[in-house]
């Protein structure tokens, strides 16, 4: 049961994961972008107030704990998810998965840097080899990469990419062993929400 149940997440997390820029870039052809950053967020925080509410687990968290939060939300919600969603108003889906494919590389290196782990050649095969496979399979895009109109764009994902791995070595530096993952994850959201429709305006 628990190999279905392995199966069953890593389907949901390929399919929704990997479906994600094709939606944003839909997103962004009618609604401004930082607008389909910031609702996205707020509707997040929402859905997760409510679980919260039914289970009657939403409290305060104390100012550590939330400052924590507000610099997990500005590396990997607001600059990460938000300029990925900027940028995708420039460039294609495609380009953008690609690029964004380099995130599990930037934090393997960054965390080898700073000590977090060992450099190993399986680990970094390990990395390569989930890489070349979306090179394969966005093969068409690289051509895009010579497109001087996607310029700013392509700026706009290594912005996305440094946020996104800042936040998550930043994450396993502090290593913090949280006892209600939902919780923190609504202030995330909920502040990333805020700041980005304030950006929209």
């Amino acid at each position: 049961m628990k190999d279905y149940k392995l199966i069953f997440a890593v389907l949901t997390v390929a399919i929704v994961w990997g479906t994600t820029f094709l939606a944003i870039r839909v997103a962004v052809q009618t609604i401004p972008a930082w607008f389909v950053a910031g609702i996205r967020q707020f509707l997040a925080a929402t859905i997760m107030l409510l679980i919260l509410l039914y289970r009657k687990e939403f409290r305060w968290i104390g100012w550590k704990n939330l400052g924590y939060q507000l610099i997990f939300s500005t590396l990997m919600l607001i600059i990460a998810n938000g300029m990925t969603t900027v940028a995708e108003e420039e460039v294609t889906s495609s380009l953008t998965s690609l690029i964004s494919a380099c995130s599990p590389i930037v934090v393997f290196l960054g965390s080898v840097a700073i000590g977090l782990q060992k450099f190993t050649f399986r680990a970094f095969f390990g990395v390569l080899m989930c890489f070349s496979g979306i090179l394969f399979i966005f093969w068409d895009g690289l051509s895009d990469l010579e497109n001087p109109d996607y310029t700013m764009g392509i700026i706009f994902l290594f912005i996305a990419i440094g946020g996104w791995a800042s936040g998550t070595i930043f994450t396993k530096k502090l290593n913090i062993q949280s006892k209600n993952i939902s919780l923190n994850l609504f202030y995330q959201f909920a502040f990333a929400g805020i700041v980005q429709l304030c950006f929209a305006f």
